[in-house]
Parts: C-alpha cells; sequence; structure tokens
C-alpha cells in the first residue's frame, strides 16, 4: 500500500452537497477561508470543486445535488465523510449483518475508487471508499 494513502478505518474525505453550488462556497470560503479548485476528472456535465484549507492540500469536495445524479428524489443538502477501507464489496456485505445497512453501492467512481454508502444501527451515515482509480 502506498505510504500517502489512507489506512484501513480512517477519515479520508469530506463532501458537500448542496442545492447551490456558488452560493455554498461562498459561505465556506468566508467562514473557513477554503479555497476552491474546480476538479474536470469526474465527468462531463458534473461541476465538483476540491477545497482545501489552511494547509493546502485538499480535504474534501463540493457539488450540486441534481436531479440527473439522484432521480427523482433527491436528498436535502448534506455533508457525508469518507472511511477509507481495504474493500468496499466486503465491508459493505458485512454491515447488514451487524445491524447496518447498505444505503447505496458499491459502485465504481471513474478515477476515484470503489465507493458505498452505509448506515450505521442508529441512522448515521458515512461512504466507504477504497481509492485506486476506479473504472
Amino acid at each position: 500500500m502506498d505510504e500517502g494513502m489512507p489506512k484501513h478505518g480512517e477519515f479520508c474525505w469530506t463532501e458537500v452537497a448542496t442545492g447551490d453550488l456558488d452560493a455554498a462556497m461562498n459561505f465556506y470560503r468566508t467562514v473557513f477561508g477554503w479555497t476552491f479548485k474546480e476538479n474536470n476528472s469526474v465527468g462531463e456535465g458534473m461541476r465538483y470543486e476540491e477545497f482545501s484549507a489552511a494547509s493546502g492540500n485538499p480535504i474534501g469536495g463540493m457539488y450540486k445535488i441534481s436531479a440527473e445524479m439522484y432521480g427523482d428524489n433527491p436528498p436535502p443538502p448534506h455533508l457525508i465523510n469518507y472511511i477509507a477501507v481495504d474493500d468496499v464489496d466486503a465491508t459493505a456485505a458485512r454491515a447488514p449483518e451487524i445491524g447496518g445497512a447498505v444505503v447505496s453501492g458499491p459502485m465504481d467512481v471513474p478515477n476515484v475508487g470503489r465507493m458505498a454508502v452505509l448506515q450505521d444501527p442508529t441512522g448515521a451515515k458515512f461512504a466507504i471508499i477504497t481509492l485506486g482509480g476506479g473504472a
């Protein structure tokens, strides 16, 4: 495993899903001093802004919630934390066995890796990811 890659169980990314990308960027820029850089590798038709704090290293991404992405019942604006795992499919399969649930996925994310969204037994949602290029 690459020394710079997050280890199994480590938080590694945060996403902000919003209904108004420009307003949200302005808010976080003003409140926290975040800087933004558009990431063009996520695919055509989707604007994905990576954000950085004082260190300058990207710590998360922000995108606009769309019907194309979520269908007729999109979620409200939210933040979701990503936790690195060695095997997304195995971790997702195990979650229901111990009282959790698979909300979506597993799925490949182009140029990123493989991910799923899970829910713990209390209802808290989070994402798991294995980085590595994806499909």
